[in-house]
């Protein structure tokens, strides 16, 4: 009885917290569309400029030679912040400036209404030439606040301690310590060696992970229909060589051209290695406009902005091209659209519609002909109940292990008995 009540407890947990992690979303909190786009490129120009902090291994120095003025330089770690229990997300960026000789901490916040980032604060500490002499950046947190801390040491002992916050997109610093439960390192250095705390190995993997999720956070925020499994093989076929041609650019507009015949010649030659791969996204913009995310052999991330035509000996003409680059947001497509549509070099729309094609479900009718019918699945929960049904299970999983604990405690006590 007792093995049959403990398999009956455990599949009643295993249960709960598996129908618990199927509605509740894999990340609670998160930035979308424009702020995550602004913000990769944010970061994108930090790391373009001093360069990203790399070692062989997790956990190895950085080099560094002060005698001879070589002071590291590069982006070490890049994270959303939420200060004090804000709804409002901040970009951070800890990097070395071996130029100026020293460590430096920017924090960016979204300006929904200019839609850009804004380096609201730059927290700047020297390279430490003193011998003994320690700093130090963390990130302390304290229940769902967060702050940035400097610290300091000589000869081991802590002789000073920094916290900073943002409120209202102002960030101030404390004039007492607020209570820190617990505290993350980011970096430390000194005259004699500059330590990063988190991984920088394998090129610096976790800052290009999240270099690449704020890539997808845009790219999920378009709103357009993807039509990229519903086009026919022959449109297919046709979209693939225009995309061909576009992986050839890095960076390519057809706004920087003031005539046909520099935009034509434009478009015979390349500045990048990069080969077509496979198309991952269509996006249907409207005036036969669309937006193509392709992959390449050397990136994920590229795309192009295409005119459907019937003025051309192409059926597509190349509009915009870039390849290794931040997706569009649904506010950069509509913007862009717009600028577009007022270009004298971009050719008129076609006739008619792209070619899709669609395989539908069919069933008989009684004259024995058959009809689409589209597949409906039922929804199990509606998505109003989602949540409340996830703190259900999540509690009863709790619930059900106490009981559980208890089971076993008693049954502990009466073997020794």
């Amino acid at each position: 009885m007792k093995k049959r009540l403990f398999k009956l407890l455990c599949l009643i947990c295993v249960f709960t917290s598996a129908l618990s992690g199927m509605i509740l979303p894999a990340h609670a909190e998160g930035i979308i569309g424009k702020a995550a786009s602004v913000f990769g490129y944010a970061l994108n120009d930090r790391m373009f400029q001093y360069g990203v902090i790399r070692t062989d291994a997790p956990g190895d120095d950085v080099e560094m030679n002060t005698d001879e003025g070589n002071y590291p330089s590069g982006v070490i770690y890049s994270d959303i912040i939420y200060f004090d229990n804000n709804d409002d997300p901040y970009l951070v960026i800890f990097r070395a400036n071996g130029a100026e000789r020293c460590v430096s901490t920017d924090i960016y916040r979204y300006d929904d209404t200019l839609q850009r980032a804004e380096n609201i604060a730059v927290i700047s500490k020297g390279y430490n030439t003193d011998d003994g002499v320690e700093g130090q950046f963390a990130v302390g947190e304290n229940g769902d606040t967060q702050y940035i801390i400097y610290r300091e040491y000589t000869n081991g002992i802590e002789t000073n301690a920094e916290y900073y916050t943002v409120i209202n997109g102002t960030a101030y610093k404390y004039i007492n310590s607020p209570p820190c439960a617990a505290s993350s390192g980011i970096v430390s250095w000194s005259s004699e060696f500059f330590r990063p705390y988190v991984d920088v190995s394998s090129g610096n993997a976790p800052l290009n992970d999240f270099f690449s999720e704020l890539k997808d956070a845009s790219a999920q925020s378009v709103t357009y229909e993807d039509i990229s499994e519903k086009i026919t093989e022959a449109e297919t076929e046709r979209l693939e060589d225009i995309l061909t041609r576009a992986a050839r650019f890095t960076d390519f507009d057809i706004g920087e051209y003031s005539s046909l015949a520099d935009y034509n010649l434009a478009l015979t030659q390349r500045n990048t290695e990069d080969k077509f791969y496979l198309i991952t996204n269509l996006y249907d913009l409207g005036d036969e406009i669309y937006y193509a995310r392709f992959s390449t052999d050397k990136s994920f991330y590229n795309y192009a902005l295409l005119r459907r035509t019937d003025d051309s000996e192409e059926p597509y003409q190349l509009l915009v091209s870039r390849t290794d680059s931040i997706p569009l947001s649904d506010i950069e497509l509509t913007r862009f659209k717009e600028v577009l549509s007022r270009n004298k070099l971009v050719a008129k729309a076609a006739r008619g519609s792209i070619e899709t094609e669609s395989v539908p479900f069919l069933h008989s009718n009684d004259d024995g002909t058959h009809a689409e019918k589209p597949l409906t699945m039922p929804k199990l929960i509606d998505s109003s109940l989602r949540r409340p049904v996830a703190l259900i299970c999540g509690g009863a999983c709790m619930v059900t292990l106490i009981i559980l604990w208890v089971y076993l405690a008693l049954g502990e006590d009466e073997r020794y008995r």
